[in-house]
C-alpha cells in the first residue's frame, strides 16, 4: 500500500510539473511580429526534406520514450525533465512547420 501512495504522489508531482511547464513557457513577449521560424542568417544552409523528416522522427521517438518513462527525484528534477520534453515538442513543431513550408523558406 505504501508503494502505491508513493507512486501516486510521484505521478501527481509529475503531472503538476508538466502543467506548470506548459503554462509558464517563455512566449515571444518582445512585441515583435516576426516569425520565429524564419531563418535570419543568409549563410545558413537549408536542410533537405529528408534530413528534416529524419530529425522530426528522432525527436518524436525521444518524446514518446520520455512520456512513457517514470521520473523519480525532487520536484526540480521532475520539472527540468518536463521542461526538456516541452522543448523537444517545440523543436519538433518548428521542424514540422519548416517541412510544411519547405518551398517558401529562402
Amino acid at each position: 500500500m505504501k508503494k502505491f501512495f508513493r507512486k501516486a504522489w510521484l505521478g501527481i508531482l509529475a503531472l503538476v510539473s508538466v502543467v506548470t511547464g506548459a503554462c509558464c513557457t517563455n512566449q515571444n513577449t518582445s512585441g515583435s511580429s516576426e516569425d520565429p521560424n524564419k531563418v535570419n542568417n543568409e549563410t545558413q544552409v537549408k536542410p533537405s526534406k529528408k534530413e528534416l523528416k529524419n530529425r522530426i522522427e528522432e525527436i518524436r521517438a525521444r518524446i514518446q520514450q520520455r512520456e512513457m518513462s517514470c521520473v523519480y527525484g525532487s520536484p526540480e528534477i521532475i520539472e527540468n525533465y518536463a521542461r526538456e520534453t516541452q522543448r523537444l515538442r517545440k523543436e519538433a513543431d518548428s521542424l514540422q512547420y519548416m517541412l510544411d513550408h519547405y518551398n517558401e523558406i529562402k
